[in-house]
């Protein structure tokens, strides 16, 4: 029997303001008043970038001047986490440490809080799937299990029948280790995402592909600099979208390379926009290469909590959503939380279509397939407009199309050309292949598209230079990325040579 329950947990969003310490933020507040560090962080504790990655012994000599620790460093040592021994001396120490030649920044360990709050009330299932009309969307893709979405948030019950067989690469970032307790807000988020269409339980936009869970919570704060972690492992170890579903009001540089890392990297990132319905920026849905998400509810009006303002680039549903929590239960939860994962799995289910697809791609099949709402064109509720995973599709290109020849035969009067047309960021082989699957001859090799498309011609000739026997022939066209690859062949028989 299906179980069920409410959510009990409160976790509210708290305004938090930092200041960034920076060389240039530093030069133009000279002849102000200091800035003041606000809101939520780590005592004792800074996030320091480099402007080049430093020897330990370099970073030590900065370290002994300011009293300071190294607990940990990203990216070879251009990111380091540092102790301060008086945290009443955070402030100063960061303004100190702006000035010295290495130092690009010098900010606060943030805390973010999850984008999200919990509803008492049981109004129905899962309304959102129709609202966005997903079913018509599965007809086409239930979402491949060659994708990945992270989803960095608080740990993901690894044991809830609904992810059996899709968790991959779990991490936590908090203790650098693959194990983590139990959440229900992470597990709310991956449920949305991938919670399997098994017949049983709560159903996922992307209920095919693999999750990869990382825990970025220690109680009710995520630190920036565990975030930024896990968000350049996600990236590392391949997946293809990450989901955010936390955020403060205050940028953090590292943050920001991360998110920017992963998207260089070929990661759609999307981020939830915030629930306290102000227009104030909240990050990391802030930063642009972050698909910032507002929240909706089963009328397609905003919802009552949503962020809103210039940075909403989308919406989705986000209130009065079921989905799983720990205890291979279920729970209906209300927030921006809510929307981004409706959002991530439907980038999923776009990648899943074509996963040569470069993130500014998906963003742009996104962007342009959602309905209009609110005011005409974009506005600062709604965005763009709420999402529609079946008009994504539609809009999503396939990867290759069929090859084209300009003869079946090769007869030696005439080369045959081969040609066919390609969507997405990819390079592409083509060769010649006999009857017994060998390849006998390389036409092109890992080549970027032209005209969107690749076009050879084969003269009938091996690679040696002799030409082929009479037979028959399989001209073959393999595209690839940093990801994934695919093939597909045309028949050519020649005749006499």
């Amino acid at each position: 029997m299906e179980k069920k329950r409410l959510a009990t947990s409160i976790l509210t969003s708290v305004a938090m303001a930092f200041t960034l310490f920076s060389s240039a933020h530093v030069q133009a507040t000279e002849q102000l008043s200091s800035p003041t560090i606000q809101g939520s962080y780590e005592k004792g504790e800074l996030n320091i970038q480099f402007h080049r990655l430093l020897t330990k012994a370099e970073r030590e000599v900065i370290y002994q001047k300011h009293g300071l620790t190294e607990k940990s460093t990203l990216q070879n040592g251009l990111f380091a986490n540092v102790t301060i021994e008086d945290y009443h001396q955070l402030k100063a120490v960061a303004q100190e440490l702006v000035q010295e030649t290495e130092i690009a920044s010098a900010e606060p360990n943030y805390h973010m809080t999850s984008e999200y709050k919990p509803n008492d009330s049981y109004y129905g299932r899962q309304w959102f799937h129709s609202k966005i009309n997903a079913p018509h969307a599965w007809n086409r893709t239930r979402g491949s299990s060659q994708l990945t979405v992270a989803v960095i948030d608080g740990g993901v019950d690894m044991g809830h029948p609904e992810f059996k067989g899709r968790l991959v690469k779990p991490y936590n970032a908090v203790t650098n280790s693959t194990t983590f307790p139990p959440d229900d807000h992470g597990t709310h988020v991956a449920g949305i995402i991938g919670a399997a269409m098994d017949g049983a339980g709560t159903a996922g936009v992307a209920p095919g592909v693999k999750i990869m869970p990382i825990n970025v919570f220690e109680g009710e704060y995520a630190e920036s600099y565990d975030i930024s972690r896990a968000i350049m492992y996600a990236a590392d170890q391949g997946a293809d979208v990450l989901n955010l579903s936390f955020g403060t009001y205050d940028y953090s540089s590292i943050v920001e390379y991360a998110v920017n890392y992963a998207y260089k990297k070929g990661a759609v990132v999307v981020a939830a926009a915030g629930n306290e319905s102000t227009n104030k920026p909240l990050y990391p849905a802030s930063h642009s290469n972050a698909i910032s998400v507002s929240a909706t509810n089963s009328k397609d009006k905003i919802a009552y909590f949503s962020n809103y303002g210039r940075y909403i680039d989308v919406s989705a549903p986000g209130e009065d959503i079921l989905s799983t929590v720990i205890d291979d239960s279920y729970a209906y939860m209300d927030g921006t939380s809510m929307a981004a994962p409706v959002v991530s799995g439907e980038a999923a289910l776009i990648l899943s279509k074509n996963p040569f697809l470069s993130p500014s791609q998906v963003k742009k099949v996104i962007y342009s397939s959602t309905r209009d709402l609110g005011k005409k064109g974009w506005d600062s509720y709604y965005g763009l407009g709420r999402i529609d995973t079946y008009q994504a599709l539609k809009m999503t290109k396939e990867p290759m199309g069929t090859i084209v020849l300009s003869s079946k035969e090769y007869t030696g009067q005439k080369n045959v050309r081969a040609g066919v047309a390609v969507y997405g960021n990819m390079r592409g082989t083509v060769y010649v292949e006999d009857a017994a699957g060998n390849n006998v001859n390389t036409l092109m090799s890992s080549q970027p598209p032209q005209k969107g498309g690749f076009a050879v011609y084969w003269n009938g000739k091996l690679q040696g230079g002799s030409y082929a026997p009479a037979g028959e022939y399989k001209i073959v066209f393999r595209v690839s990325d940093n990801r994934q690859s695919m093939m597909k062949k045309a028949a050519v028989t020649v005749v006499q040579n």
